[in-house]
C-alpha cells in the first residue's frame, strides 16, 4: 500500500517533485508595459527572445537593466552578462544574430509564423492573454495559432499523465466535457493519455480547448496528436508556444510549458500524477501562482495516483468528486444536457448501472448483477457495440463519457 499525508512514505519524492523547480522572480512586477511604444520596442523583443538563456526570466532583467529591448539589443555582447546559466551556444547565437537587424529577424520570424498559420504577440500587446500578465515570470513573446479569445474566456487546466489508465482517462474526459459545455476554456499540454483525452471531450463538447505546446506551431508534439491540434483550431480554441517556428525544444521548454498552463488557468485539476511527473510541475506553478489547485483521489495502491493522493492529503488541492461539483467550486454552472431514452435490455441496464458506479472486470461483475458468464459477456458486448461500454486490456470495463450522459439524463444511475 502506498502511503499519504506527513508520515507516508512518498512524502519526501512528491515534495521534491513539487518544488524541483523553485520559482525564479524575473521582476516583471518592477515593470510597466505602459511606458513602453510597443510597436517600436516589437521587433526587438522578438530578436531577443530569440537569444539562447534569454527566458522570461533574463528577458526581465535586460529590460530593468537596459531600460528597453532596443537597447539592450544595441548593447551587443554585452547583454549576456545579465544573464545567469547561459548555454555554451549563446555567444556565437546572439553574434549571428546580429548579422542582421532586429527588424529583418522580426520579418523573418513573422513570415515563418503565418506559414504555420500562427501569429506573434508580446507582453506589450492587446492580444497577450490577461491571465499570463498578472504572473511573474511569463513569456516576452508568445505564438499563437487559432482564436485569441479562447484565452480570454474563463480558463481551466485539466492535466496529467501521459501513462493515463482507463479510470484516468474517464475522469479527463467527464471534467473537460462538462467544462466545455459550460463555456470554460479547457487548458492542457496536447501530450498523450490525460492532456489528449481532455482536449478531445472539451471538442466533442461544442466547447473550445487551448493547447500549450513544449514545441514550436510548425512542429507539433507528439506527431500523432497533429490532427487533434487541427481540430482544436477548427472547434475555435488555439495553440499556443514560446518557440519561434523552426527552432528546437529541450527539457527546460517542457518544464515552462508547464507554467504557462497554470498561467493561463483560473484553477488547475490534476488527474493521475506519479512522481516526479509534469502534471505536478504544473500544480507547483499553480500554487505559485495563486490559482486554485484540484485532484481528482485514485486508488491508494495506484502509482499513477500518488501525486493527487499526497495533494489531497497534505492539502495542497481541493478533492474533486464531481465534474459538476468542480464547475460550482469555480463558480461556473453546468452546462445544460438534452435528456436521451435508452431501450436497453434488463440485463444491459443492470451491467451499465454496475460500470456506472465503477469499472470492473467480469469476475467482479458476477456478483452484483447475479449474471452467468454467458448472459453478463453478451450484454457487455452488444454494450460496447452501442459506444456505452469500452474495455481497458480487455480485462476491466468502464462506462464512456456517452454512457454517463445517458445514466444521468436518463436516472440510471439512481435506479
Amino acid at each position: 500500500m502506498i502511503g499519504v499525508g506527513t508520515a507516508g512514505p512518498i512524502g519526501s519524492e512528491v515534495a521534491a517533485t513539487l518544488f524541483a523547480l523553485p520559482p525564479e522572480r524575473g521582476g516583471w512586477s518592477a515593470i510597466d508595459p505602459a511606458r513602453f511604444d510597443a510597436l517600436d520596442e516589437r521587433p526587438f523583443w522578438i530578436a531577443l527572445s530569440l537569444v539562447p538563456g534569454v527566458g522570461p526570466v533574463g528577458f526581465a532583467r535586460l529590460l530593468l537593466r537596459y531600460g528597453s529591448a532596443r537597447a539592450a539589443w544595441s548593447s551587443g555582447s554585452e547583454l549576456l552578462a545579465e544573464l545567469s546559466r547561459l548555454p555554451d551556444d549563446a555567444a556565437p547565437a546572439l553574434a549571428r544574430l546580429r548579422r542582421s537587424s532586429a527588424e529583418a529577424i522580426a520579418a523573418r520570424v513573422e513570415a515563418a509564423t503565418q506559414a504555420a498559420g500562427g501569429r506573434i504577440i508580446t507582453a506589450l500587446e492587446a492580444g497577450y492573454p490577461p491571465s499570463l500578465a498578472t504572473v511573474d515570470p511569463r513569456p516576452a513573446v508568445l505564438y499563437l495559432a487559432g482564436d485569441g479569445e479562447s484565452l480570454r474566456a474563463a480558463c481551466v487546466a485539466v492535466v496529467g499523465t501521459r501513462r493515463a489508465s482507463g479510470y484516468g482517462r474517464s475522469c479527463a474526459a467527464e471534467i473537460a466535457d462538462e467544462l466545455g459545455r459550460a463555456g470554460v476554456t479547457v487548458v492542457s499540454g496536447l501530450a498523450m493519455g490525460i492532456d489528449g483525452e481532455a482536449h478531445t471531450a472539451a471538442i466533442e463538447a461544442g466547447g473550445r480547448t487551448v493547447a500549450v505546446l513544449p514545441s514550436p506551431l510548425d512542429r507539433i508534439y507528439p506527431p500523432r496528436h497533429r490532427e487533434l491540434a487541427r481540430r482544436m483550431v477548427a472547434s475555435g480554441g488555439a495553440l499556443v508556444s514560446e518557440l519561434a517556428p523552426g527552432h528546437a525544444s529541450g527539457r527546460p521548454d517542457f518544464a515552462r510549458r508547464n507554467r504557462i498552463i497554470a498561467g493561463l488557468a483560473r484553477a488547475v485539476v490534476v488527474i493521475e500524477a506519479p512522481d516526479r511527473s509534469g502534471a505536478l510541475l504544473t500544480a507547483a506553478a499553480a500554487i505559485d501562482y495563486g490559482r486554485e489547485l484540484f485532484a481528482v483521489p485514485g486508488p491508494i495502491d495506484a502509482v499513477a495516483s500518488r501525486g493527487c493522493n499526497r495533494l489531497i492529503a497534505d492539502h495542497m488541492a481541493m478533492l474533486v468528486t464531481s465534474a459538476a461539483s468542480l464547475l460550482q467550486r469555480i463558480g461556473t454552472l453546468p452546462g445544460e444536457r438534452q435528456a436521451s431514452v435508452l431501450n436497453l435490455s434488463d440485463a444491459e441496464a443492470l451491467v451499465l448501472y454496475n460500470l456506472l458506479r465503477r469499472a470492473a472486470s467480469i469476475e467482479e461483475l458476477m456478483g452484483p448483477t447475479r449474471l452467468a458468464t454467458g448472459p453478463l459477456a453478451s450484454a457487455l458486448t452488444l454494450l460496447e457495440a452501442r459506444g456505452l461500454v469500452e474495455s481497458y486490456g480487455g480485462a476491466t470495463f468502464h462506462a464512456t463519457l456517452a454512457a454517463r450522459r445517458i445514466g444521468r439524463s436518463g436516472g440510471l444511475e439512481g435506479r
